[in-house]
């Protein structure tokens, strides 16, 4: 168990920069799930806490088997098929997505403080369902050219389009009648994206920003309709380049390394693996097992396995390999919390559950489709109370 290394109380002097000694022991407990537990008690403000405060296993009436959940997840299994292998229900596989949501999008916070800006980012959504089919949605993911790292990623859902044959008509015409998209969903969504990239970004004299998108009329109007972008491009500072979608996806394409984690994430998410049954049910847990996917895409998985290039994608990023090392040692145990870094608002959205989310059971008016977000959860990003 990890041993608390700072006072849990947000007024504390010890919350941030604790002294070698600021905290005595202070007895133990048991419980059910963990066995005997040390308590401790800070020597400043004399707040009690054990090492279970900072566990990723806090607060679990039940101990399962992070790592190899995230494992299973990111090798292609549902939910449900991982809770049948753990003889568990489905409710606890997912209370230990959300852990492990968390942990990568905090992770990925620190990753980004680390990144050095880029010169080169490429973006696309992903199109996916929600739901059922009636509900599709887009998840914009923006990559480094570098190492095709994911930089951030956002939520939309949408109405469904194309030819439908009578019976789907009437399906969704009362679905929309009982819950419907937001309007303008896709456009705030890429809006986000847009004001995202340029904390990412540099130019110089020399070399300009490059944006590499595909054709979607969307994209350009966004960036047409922002004042910073129009100001970079007026003064040849950034440049955005589109790629038609129907070119062939080969490794010479300008969209390759999107195209590329698209394919990854298809392979190894079961909700986005075409014709697949297995629907998201939620948005905000699916964008929690988006960023599990990102985190060992980014992090875990090496860049290049033919070629046995053992680094991961953030090192070729520019991420030190000791502050990977540093952040996957202790990544299944240790809870890690935004200490001075800002937090993007597209992971904000996915932390705090404002994820727009379809009703599944819609034909009985259901309601209450949101994820709770515990108040220890809260205190670790906003480094605070």
């Amino acid at each position: 168990m990890p041993i608390p290394t700072h006072c849990p109380n947000p007024s504390c002097p010890h919350f941030h920069n604790p002294p070698t000694r600021w905290k005595v022991h202070f007895g133990f407990y048991d419980t059910a799930a963990h066995g005997r537990i040390r308590r401790y008690r800070c020597r400043s403000c004399g707040a009690t806490f054990s090492d279970q405060t900072e566990s990723m296993h806090y607060f679990a009436k039940r101990r399962l088997p992070l790592k190899a959940i995230s494992t299973t997840l990111t090798g292609g299994s549902s939910m449900r098929e991982i809770a049948k292998r753990y003889h568990v229900t489905p409710a606890a596989i997912q209370n230990a997505v959300l852990r492990l949501g968390r942990q990568a999008m905090i992770s990925h916070i620190h990753v980004l403080d680390e990144l050095p800006p880029q010169e080169n980012v490429v973006f696309d959504g992903l199109r996916s369902s929600l739901t059922s089919q009636d509900y599709p949605c887009d998840i914009t993911t923006v990559l480094s050219r570098s190492g095709e790292t994911v930089l951030t990623m956002t939520h939309a859902v949408m109405r469904r389009g194309g030819t439908q044959t009578k019976k789907q008509k009437e399906r969704t015409e009362r679905k929309y009648a009982a819950w419907k998209p937001p309007k303008g969903e896709t456009a705030r969504a890429i809006s986000l994206t847009c004001r995202e990239i340029l904390d990412y970004a540099r130019y110089t004299p020399t070399t300009p920003i490059i944006i590499d998108t595909d054709e979607h009329p969307t994209y350009r109007s966004r960036m047409e309709n922002d004042p910073c972008y129009h100001h970079l491009r007026q003064t040849k500072r950034l440049y955005h380049i589109q790629t038609p979608g129907s070119d062939p996806r080969t490794t010479e394409n300008r969209l390759f390394p999107v195209n590329y984690v698209d394919r990854l994430l298809r392979h190894r998410a079961k909700e986005h693996t075409r014709e697949t049954i297995a629907f998201g049910r939620n948005g905000t847990m699916q964008m929690h097992r988006a960023w599990i996917f990102a985190w060992n895409h980014n992090c875990i998985r090496p860049w290049r396995e033919r070629q046995k290039d053992e680094t991961s994608h953030a090192e070729q990023t520019g991420v030190s390999a000791g502050r990977i090392r540093q952040l996957t040692s202790s990544y299944y145990t240790r809870r890690r919390r935004v200490t001075c870094q800002g937090v993007p608002e597209s992971i904000r959205k996915v932390f705090q559950g404002e994820v727009t989310t379809p009703p599944v059971r819609w034909q009985v008016g259901q309601t209450g489709t949101s994820i709770r977000v515990p108040a220890y959860a809260l205190r670790d990003l906003l480094g605070s109370g």
